[in-house]
């Protein structure tokens, strides 16, 4: 075992991760190894990245049959066609960013959308 001290964490981050371990019985380490390695199984595989494109249009297929994350950045317009999932979005794109206008079904909430965007000029729904 590996004894590491890190700097930085937000103090409430902490305490409410520190009484999740305590509620489970856990060391906090213990909780620390369990937490890092579910991040990294989640995390694994290629990360792609699509950008520079004037127009982009993504159907659940295209995010179903890739073995990674995409990044999408630099697209004027990007839509996402109706039978794209909220699951399809949060699995397999990693990040929308530096998007003029990004159209997403209506059935995504624009909550959902904005975890996943940075610098996007308009969000519709259609």
């Amino acid at each position: 075992m590996t004894n590491v001290t890190i700097r930085g964490i937000d103090d409430a981050v902490y305490v409410q991760f520190s009484a999740e371990a305590t509620l489970r019985g856990m060391a906090i380490g213990d909780l620390t190894t369990q937490a890092m390695a579910e991040f990294l199984e989640k995390s694994r595989g290629p990360i792609y990245r699509i950008w520079n494109l004037d127009e982009l249009t993504v159907a659940a297929n295209d995010l179903r049959t890739i073995d990674g994350v995409v990044n999408i950045s630099n697209i004027d317009k990007l839509e996402f066609e109706k039978d794209v999932t909220w699951d399809d979005i949060k699995d397999r794109i990693q990040i929308i960013e530096n998007v003029d206008k990004l159209i997403v079904p209506k059935t995504i909430s624009k909550f959902q959308i904005l975890t996943k965007v940075k610098n996007v000029s308009s969000i519709k729904s259609v």
